[in-house]
């Protein structure tokens, strides 16, 4: 299961050298992330790790980032996304240039947030 977004970097995202600040990366990866475990267990996910974060470019302002993410294990409660982040500037040759990456887990729960067993008839699609 997959889901994506795109995301344009404004001033507002970056630090005064025009850099985009780590949580706001982080956060479009746990948005986009959730979106791709909530899919897949077709119930309600919470974040219960981030892991192997890893910033390969500077992201800046204007840039267009699409974030991936793709569930790659699914167990009783719990979904592992692999998260990847994109970065694109208009008018560059070097096109879409792959910024960050990383791995998140996810649980499934209920209405009162308690962990519940992902649905095994669900497919991996």
């Amino acid at each position: 299961m997959e889901a994506r977004t795109l995301e344009l970097v404004f001033p507002e995202h970056t630090n005064p050298l025009g850099a985009a600040f780590g949580g706001f990366v982080l956060g479009l990866m746990d948005k986009v992330g959730s979106y791709a475990a909530a899919r897949r267990a077709k119930k309600p996910v919470v974040t219960v790790a981030v892991g192997g974060v890893e910033f390969k470019v500077p992201i800046r302002t204007g840039d267009l980032l699409e974030v991936v993410a793709r569930v790659v294990r699914v167990g009783r409660t719990s979904l592992t996304v692999e998260v990847e982040v994109y970065k694109e500037r208009f008018g560059q040759e070097n096109g879409r240039v792959l910024a960050t990456k990383g791995e998140l887990t996810y649980v499934a729960v209920n209405e009162r947030g308690q962990p519940v067993p992902v649905d095994e008839h669900a497919g991996m699609d």
